[in-house]
């Protein structure tokens, strides 16, 4: 037995291990945000290409061991070159890097050639090996971890008591002055006029001006209970803290089901609204919503989900048929492919070309995708037109990174490292198309809108010293326009947990009682997010 496994080890396999190792430590790094099939597809390509290239290097060679060490190498380095231009960043050219590591490996492999002797290939194989198979198990126990989690206990979701119990419908009522439109439009990571000052000096007054000449009050002092978007919109969804996950699901899931189906909307439909989905692609779309819209290449589509299909998909992960997609396999999820080639050497080739290879025109934009913040911002008049009191949410992916648009709103590359300039530029044509959206609702609507404009949290990606980063992270645009019948006084300290207790309590005269401003960090970030930590006595009312 051991002399078997003596006799395994001293074949060259590492060389397919080094080619789905990166491949399998991505996937592990993004489990539940990124889709699970097309990680297959990759690791097909990649131990295809690879079986080729040794299937013809051994010709060329005539030695195994040599040959698998030499495209060892070549993978190593297609791999790791996206990764290692992002950490270094010099030289600050892509094309530079990219010519300098194809040279490095070149003058590296004409040396490995010209290596008379073999026999130092074939005794470091077994250490290799063995290194790769360590290595490769990590991201594999945790993949198979996450798989574990989420096959205990496939019973439908109802049945655990988080959902609502059945009530008759409600019959809806038509928008008017005792009953306005509520939006509740999200601009990711849209930081307050103060700190875009102060950070990028950057004078956003034209914009804040804009919205007060349009009726909006603008809170400058709001604060963000949560450093992440699905913590932070599950709780002032649901006017409450989030401290567990009580489902049998990845705790990602339970946030965005949390999102879909939350006490806002429900206690709005209650009253006779329709409840519409914009969905962002963040979180999925819930059975109990009046209207779910999606947006494709191919246009806007509807979205009709049952109950079970909702349930089993939440818990399993798997793809479903819906009404109006061949397959609906998790849309919040990102496609895996261009996220990986932009790890690798290929990071060179046009983004993009990616997104126009990888994109079934029937299947949702990804939630980056430039054309879903515009197809969002064109489709909220859509709403206004409809005589239903309508509750709206509608999350849009700017001006979060990475960075697209000119100021022009020319689609450039996709750019995760944008300078001020650039980040002030893009900032300048997205304030454009806010307007633009609110311009649309408020003169559509029949009759004066409520229109909370309130961003999930400060800035994650602007450039700050450790001592700063969680005061930004807290520190969310916020401003909110109310008919001339509702006036809202907004406390100091205010967090957004509170926005919808105020507001029901001000429109409809509920009893929603203000719960306590706290600030909670997540030190894990998305890989554990209730992994927390309370900084309230360090930065609330900063």
């Amino acid at each position: 037995m051991f002399d078997k496994l003596t006799s395994i080890l001293k074949q060259p396999f590492h060389l397919w291990l080094l080619g789905i190792y990166p491949i399998l430590h991505l996937y592990s790094e993004n489990l539940g945000l990124v889709k699970d099939r097309e990680v297959l597809y990759v690791c097909a390509v990649m131990l295809s290409a690879t079986t080729l290239a040794y299937l013809v290097g051994t010709r060329v060679i005539r030695c195994r061991y040599k040959t698998a060490f030499m495209l060892s190498i070549c993978s190593l380095v297609f791999s790791l070159s996206g990764h290692a231009y992002v950490l270094i960043f010099i030289p600050r050219s892509l094309f530079v890097w990219t010519l300098f590591v194809l040279i490095a490996l070149a003058i590296i492999l004409v040396k490995l050639w010209k290596r008379d002797s073999s026999e130092i290939f074939k005794r470091v194989t077994p250490t290799v090996n063995i290194i790769l198979l360590a290595l490769l198990a990590i991201p594999i126990t945790e993949i198979a971890s996450s798989y574990v989690s989420k096959s205990i206990n496939l019973q439908p979701i109802s049945a655990l008591g988080y959902t609502s119990p059945a009530q008759d419908p409600v019959p809806k009522v038509y928008d008017s002055e005792s009953r306005p439109d509520i939006y509740y439009i999200i601009p990711d990571g849209y930081l307050r006029d103060s700190l875009l000052k102060t950070l990028i000096n950057y004078n956003n007054s034209a914009f804040t001006q804009g919205l007060e000449d349009r009726g909006f009050t603008i809170v400058d002092h709001a604060q963000s209970n949560y450093a992440a978007t699905l913590l932070s919109i599950a709780s002032v969804l649901n006017m409450q803290y989030l401290d567990n996950n009580p489902l049998p699901t990845s705790d990602l899931d339970f946030l965005r089901f949390s999102i879909a189906d939350n006490k806002v909307a429900r206690q709005l439909q209650h009253m006779g609204y329709t409840y519409v989905q914009l969905l962002s692609g963040f979180w999925m779309p819930n059975p109990n919503a009046d209207i779910i819209r999606d947006f494709t290449p191919s246009g806007t589509i509807e979205i009709e989900v049952s109950q079970s299909d909702f349930s089993m998909a939440i818990l399993t992960g798997l793809p479903r048929k819906w009404k109006t997609i061949p397959i609906f396999e998790n849309i919040y999820k990102r496609p895996f492919a261009p996220l990986y080639l932009r790890t690798t050497l290929l990071r060179i080739a046009s983004t993009r070309l990616y997104e126009r290879i990888f994109r079934d025109a029937a299947q949702p934009y990804d939630l980056m995708d430039p054309e879903r913040f515009l197809d969002t911002v064109a489709e909220a008049k859509s709403i206004a037109h409809m005589p239903e009191a309508t509750f709206a949410v509608i999350h849009l992916m700017k001006p979060h990174l990475p960075i697209y648009f000119d100021e022009n709103g020319a689609i450039g590359e996709r750019n995760w490292h944008p300078s001020d300039s650039e980040v002030i530029a893009e900032l300048k044509f997205v304030n454009a198309k806010f307007l633009e959206m609110i311009n649309a609702i408020l003169e559509e609507s029949r009759n004066p809108p409520v229109i909370v404009f309130q961003a999930d949290h400060g800035s994650t990606h602007i450039d700050v010293s450790n001592e700063l980063k969680s005061h930004v992270t807290f520190a969310p645009y916020a401003a909110y326009h109310f008919p001339d019948a509702y006036s809202i006084s907004f406390p100091k300290p205010f967090t957004l947990i509170n926005t919808f207790p105020l507001l029901l309590n001000e429109i409809f005269e509920t009893n929603y009682e203000l719960l306590d401003d706290r600030l909670i960090d997540l030190p894990l970030g998305y890989k554990d997010m209730f992994e927390q930590q309370d900084v309230t006595a360090r930065y609330l009312g900063k």
